[in-house]
């Protein structure tokens, strides 16, 4: 009888412990697993975030190259008279002047 008593509070024992050691790793698990979760979602954002500042930077440089243009051709604008030496390489006359406005823009 006490061997079985005996018997009986080890497998209790052992039952327990192992009870224990699955709850733990079902916890371990489902720390795990939000853990990814969490990442893969910090790296949608992420992706989501460089998307809108791409997609801003794009928006802001839209709008004010207008303006930009407005700038660099006002003093044009205000010359009454335009002189324009030519080597005969490459363009010439209005071409030429557009195409130097354009060439700050580009290095703006």
């Amino acid at each position: 009888l006490a061997e079985a008593n005996k018997t009986r509070v080890v497998m209790e024992a052992e039952a327990e412990a192992e009870a224990i050691q699955v709850k733990g790793e079902a916890e371990a698990y489902a720390i795990e697993a939000k853990a990814h979760a969490e990442a893969e979602q910090m790296a949608k954002k992420a992706d989501a975030w460089k998307d809108y500042q791409d997609a801003a930077m794009v928006d802001m440089v839209l709008e004010t190259l207008p303006k930009i243009a407005s700038e660099i051709a006002q003093p044009l604008a205000n010359a009454k008279k335009i002189t324009m030496v030519s080597s005969g390489k490459g363009d010439v006359g209005a071409k030429k002047l557009t195409n130097e406005v354009m060439s700050i823009m580009e290095k703006l």
